[in-house]
C-alpha cells in the first residue's frame, strides 16, 4: 500500500494527470453523474441539485472500477495514514454501508480485522441498525460511515452509537451529503413519499438535507472531535488528480 501511495503521489506533478487510488490506474478517465439524479430533481422540484459540497456531476465514477469521487477521496487518505502509521493492519475497522470498490480495495490490504455492515445490504457481516448496533464499547480502531446518516430515523441515536463502539483515541470518516449555503439543515419526519423526499431531500429514501454548520455541530454534540480536510489541506493538484469538485471536505472525527 505505502508503494502505490507514493507512486500515485507521483502523477499528482502533472495536473493532466489524472489517478484513481481505488484501482491504481492512471488516466482511465472518470464519467459523469448518471442522468437519473438530475432528471428525478427536474421533475420533483429540487432545487439543490448541484450545490453539494462534494458530489461532482462531470467525473463521479471512475471508468476503471466505478468508484465515485469519495471512494477516490476515502481511499486517498486511507493511504496516507497507512504510510506514516496513523492507521495499521493491527486496527480493527468496521465499514457502514460499505461501497463495493473501497470495500474490494480494504479486503487487499490484510487488515488484521475489517468487518461491513448494513441493514438491508446482502453480504455485509452484520446486518444491523446503526442507532442499535450489537457491538460492545469501544469495539474498532476506525470505522467508515459514509452517507448513511441522511437515511435514520434519528442520526442523534446514530452517531452516539459510532461514539460508543469507537476506541478511545480512534477515529471515522464520517460523512453524509451537505449543500453549500443552506443555512440550516432541512428535516421533516412526517414526510413520508417518495415525491416529497425528492423535492425537500434529494431523494427517495432521505429525511433530512444537512447544512454544514449544523452537521459539524451535531457530530460534536455527540463527543468528536471533527477535522474538515478540503483541497486546501489535500491540495490542488491532487484534487485535480482524483477528479473531485473543489469545494469537496473530508470529515475525519476522533474520540
Amino acid at each position: 500500500m505505502i508503494y502505490i501511495l507514493s507512486k500515485a503521489v507521483s502523477f499528482f506533478s502533472s495536473e493532466e494527470k489524472q489517478f484513481c487510488p481505488v484501482c491504481d490506474k492512471t488516466n482511465a478517465g472518470f464519467s459523469a453523474l448518471p442522468d437519473y439524479f438530475s432528471d428525478n430533481a427536474s421533475k420533483h422540484g429540487y432545487v439543490y441539485f448541484g450545490k453539494g459540497e462534494m458530489t461532482t456531476l462531470e467525473t463521479y465514477s471512475c471508468l476503471n472500477c466505478g468508484a465515485s469521487d469519495r471512494e477516490r477521496l476515502y481511499a486517498y487518505w486511507i493511504g496516507l495514514q497507512l504510510k506514516t502509521d496513523k492507521l495499521s493492519d493491527k486496527n480493527r475497522v468496521i465499514h457502514f454501508a460499505p461501497e463495493a470498490a473501497l470495500s474490494n480495495k480494504l479486503r487487499t490490504l490484510n487488515l488484521n480485522c475489517y468487518h461491513t455492515a448494513d441493514l438491508l445490504m446482502d453480504g455485509c457481516d452484520y446486518k444491523i441498525d446503526m442507532m442499535h448496533m450489537p457491538f460492545g464499547d469501544e469495539s474498532y480502531d476506525f470505522f467508515i460511515c459514509s452517507h448513511v446518516l441522511e437515511h435514520v430515523e434519528s442520526d442523534d441515536k446514530a452517531i452516539s452509537e459510532l461514539y460508543r463502539i469507537t476506541k478511545k483515541g480512534g477515529a471515522g470518516i464520517l460523512m453524509a451529503p451537505i449543500i453549500i449555503g443552506l443555512d440550516k439543515t432541512i428535516e421533516d419526519p412526517t414526510v413520508k413519499d417518495e415525491a416529497n423526499r425528492w423535492r425537500l431531500f434529494g431523494q427517495y429514501d432521505h429525511v433530512r438535507l444537512y447544512a454544514h454548520d449544523d452537521y459539524v455541530n451535531k457530530i460534536r454534540s455527540n463527543g468528536f472531535l471533527v477535522e474538515a480536510l478540503g483541497e486546501r489541506y489535500f491540495g490542488k493538484k491532487v484534487f485535480h488528480a482524483l477528479g473531485l469538485k473543489r469545494t469537496s471536505v473530508l470529515y475525519v472525527v476522533t474520540k
